[in-house]
């Protein structure tokens, strides 16, 4: 467009004016094409095109204007927007804000949701528990439907099964919860439909990459170490019974809450048990059938195994302990010894 405009003037003047303004558009044409030039080449020591948008990427969430989502408790618009200068309007991002919320919650700042032997959201920002049983309540519901969703009717039928208006409550706890994880991860309070999703208009989830939890952790080292061999086998269990460090969902008063408890200390007691097979030192497999079988006071076959390592070492006296702590386990139960660990019990004394 320039040189055509450069032409124009020139073919309209002649003699000195022609020479002048020839030079004045030639150096206009030129000018013009070095600015141009300059104009997209970054200065010195400036982050080239990619590294600002990584960088923009990992900013903090508070950079990102979030708005209202919609899920079964509040029906606004889950639709984040970014906003244009150059229009002054916000155009719809869906990626913008859980790009940058699922950035800032990498790796060692992902947050744990504590329900085996304590009750307590763990994160970057801070460690917190103390709150009551619902919201533990809905965070175990929550891990058992890892795989699947958590519908708002079954949620209030297992945390309310005698009570009305559950979706009010339901609402109420929810918010609550969402506040407290995004709390524990440093996030604003607006973030709740990021820490715990509503999915599909069908139910919820916890987010795993923004939260994981122990009871996660445990399962999926046991189920590991079910078609591991060797070293790897003994690694998988030996950690998940370390991470096991009391009752999973202590202090839930729900009938659901106890059998899944049942369940994994169940898990938990197998995995010691195997420990002590794979043991070649007494010494050892005798801790691990110790804690089995404080797990598990009425594991017969566990005692019976105890009586036996204790002949090997030659430690008398705590064949005899434990013989009698596992009579006094069953008798709480209105039970007896089998006449297998009675008998057992009888050769092993005898010949001690």
């Amino acid at each position: 467009m320039r040189r055509h405009l450069v032409g124009t003037v020139t073919k309209n003047l002649t003699g000195p004016s022609l020479v002048a303004h020839g030079l004045v558009g030639l150096l206009v044409t030129f000018g013009l094409l070095s600015w141009r030039s300059r104009s997209v080449t970054p200065p010195a020591g400036s982050p080239s095109p990619r590294a600002q948008a990584t960088d923009a990427a990992r900013a903090v969430p508070d950079l990102v204007t979030p708005v209202r989502g919609t899920d079964a408790t509040q029906g606004t618009n889950t639709t984040p927007a970014t906003h244009s200068k150059a229009a002054g309007q916000c155009a719809p991002s869906p990626q913008a804000r859980p790009t940058a919320v699922l950035d800032v919650a990498t790796a060692d700042r992902r947050g744990t949701i504590h329900l085996i032997g304590q009750c307590a959201i763990e994160g970057p920002n801070r460690t917190a528990g103390g709150w009551g049983t619902d919201t533990w309540a809905l965070l175990g519901l929550l891990a058992e439907h890892r795989s699947s969703l958590l519908s708002k009717a079954l949620a209030g039928d297992k945390l309310w099964p005698e009570a009305g208006a559950q979706g009010d409550r339901f609402a109420g706890l929810l918010k609550a919860t969402r506040a407290k994880m995004c709390d524990a991860l440093g996030m604003p309070g607006n973030y709740g439909r990021v820490v715990i999703q509503f999915k599909g208009g069908t139910g919820y989830r916890i987010n795993p990459d923004l939260y994981g939890c122990d009871v996660w952790q445990i399962r999926d080292l046991l189920a590991a170490a079910a078609v591991a061999t060797g070293p790897e086998k003994t690694a998988a269990l030996t950690t998940a019974v370390n991470l096991y460090t009391g009752t999973y969902l202590p202090g839930v008063p729900h009938p659901w809450a106890w059998e899944t408890a049942d369940s994994l200390n169940r898990g938990i007691v197998q995995a010691l048990a195997q420990l002590a097979d794979l043991e070649n030192q007494p010494e050892l497999e005798i801790g691990y059938l110790e804690r089995a079988t404080e797990l598990d006071g009425v594991a017969e076959h566990l005692y019976r195994r105890r009586m036996e390592v204790y002949a090997r070492l030659g430690r008398p006296q705590a064949l005899h302990y434990c013989y009698d702590e596992l009579r006094e386990q069953l008798r709480a139960r209105g039970r007896k010894p089998s006449s297998k660990t009675e008998q057992l019990y009888r050769v092993i004394a005898d010949s001690a």
